[in-house]
């Protein structure tokens, strides 16, 4: 079995440690060590089970003593980013999928990525790094995203849409077909995006040209 650490003693940290006891019962995978955060008042505490052993400056050592794996467990993909880029010498980010989710054989996810329960991916769709899917997205065939995507719970992306770097979507949202987001757009809760956006887009109900939610 293999030993991971999980970055991030908050809430969905906890549902990474439902996640990975989940994937251990369907078949023994993994033992997790601990948590890393920057909270300092958490250092020393135990976090839903485990001990908060440090922040993430203690990675590379855990990893020469342990020869430990890590996942990210936080919402936001520029904080994901930014902890990937403070150790570019760490060559073991794991990648967690739930036995409920769905992947076609000719799709693929990225590197230190996070599939939850009943995440639905169909055929022939290019997924990148550190992206989060959360219980119950949907994803169509033949879309392309970027790194450090999240797609939030019940969040739906229509065929051929392309997500870039660090987009989020946030819960119910629907992405229409042949849909191209920039970098960092964030969709709001139960937006449908039926036309393109540039970077730097906050995409809430105006301007969206439809929404689920008036």
């Amino acid at each position: 079995m293999k030993s991971i650490v999980i970055i991030g003693a908050g809430d969905l940290g906890k549902e990474v440690v439902w996640l990975v006891e989940d994937i251990n019962k369907n078949k023994p995978t993994y033992v997790i060590l601990g948590f890393l955060d920057d909270d300092v008042s958490k250092v020393g505490e135990e976090f839903y089970g485990y001990k908060v052993l440090g922040n993430d400056d203690i990675l590379e050592d855990l990893q020469k003593k342990s020869n430990v794996g890590a996942v990210i467990a936080i919402q936001k993909g520029d904080i994901r980013k930014k902890i990937v880029e403070r150790h570019p010498v760490f060559n073991d980010w794991v990648t967690l999928v739930h036995p409920t989710a769905v992947i076609a054989s000719t799709s693929s996810v990225g590197i230190g990525s996070i599939v939850f329960p009943y995440v639905s991916i169909s055929v022939d769709s290019k997924l990148g790094d550190f992206n989060l899917y959360y219980i119950n997205c949907t994803i169509c065939n033949d879309c392309k995203l970027g790194d450090y995507v999240s797609v939030m719970s019940n969040a739906s992306i229509s065929e051929h849409s392309m997500i870039g770097d660090e987009g989020f979507l946030s819960a119910g949202c629907t992405i229409y077909p042949h849909i191209n987001l920039a970098r960092h757009v964030s969709v709001g809760v139960g937006v449908a995006v039926c036309k393109d956006y540039g970077d730097n887009t906050n995409v809430s109900e105006k301007g969206t040209g439809f929404s689920l939610f008036k």
